[in-house]
């Protein structure tokens, strides 16, 4: 089996254990030491740094594979404690609720197919019909890499100032910052 091959794979299981851990607890692996913003965005840049840790606690919000089985879908929430044992500083990252004390911090869960370069062999009623039966991995492309993780970048208050007065130029839109590469999932 080639590496893009095992990558594949490893990325098919990783979808079915987040698909499976909807409202649940899971540790997520990462390939290397998380990556995660220092700073707040400006309309310009901010600062990140790599974490030393290579795992993160989180609850899978939702989960789930759209656009024909071709793309993965999946919120999860991170905790403050889990924020402070990482390193990660919460006022620098999108948290929730808005109103009030924060209580968690989102991210983005992303994967993709490998695009048909051509119409598929099998006629699209027959891919259909092997999605809805769970065999979807015999007849869509391979997964394009391993998920990534996302975080949104909170904004400086002149940023906010900013997106306003020029009717929310993209420029001052939150940034997003890809915090690593899943290698694993383990649902607790």
């Amino acid at each position: 089996m080639s590496s893009t091959a095992d990558d594949s794979s490893r990325t098919s299981s990783i979808v079915r254990t987040l698909c499976n851990a909807e409202g649940r607890d899971v540790v997520l692996r990462f390939d290397e030491p998380i990556s995660a913003p220092t700073e707040k965005y400006n309309g310009r840049s901010y600062q990140s740094d790599t974490l030393p840790k290579a795992t993160l606690n989180a609850t899978i919000q939702h989960a789930s594979v759209e656009d024909e089985g071709m793309t993965l879908m999946c919120f999860a929430g991170i905790e403050m404690g889990e924020l402070d044992r990482v390193g990660i500083d919460p006022s620098v990252v999108y948290t929730e609720p808005i109103e009030g004390p924060p209580e968690r911090c989102m991210v983005d869960i992303n994967a993709s197919r490998e695009w048909w370069d051509e119409e598929p062999e099998i006629p699209m009623e027959e891919v259909e019909q092997a999605i809805e039966d769970g065999r979807e991995e015999e007849v869509l492309p391979t997964w394009d890499s391993l998920p990534t993780v996302t975080v949104n970048v909170e904004r400086t208050e002149e940023c906010h100032k900013r997106s306003y007065e020029s009717d929310f130029h993209i420029q001052y839109s939150s940034p997003t910052h890809e915090m690593g590469t899943l290698i694993d999932v383990r649902i607790k």
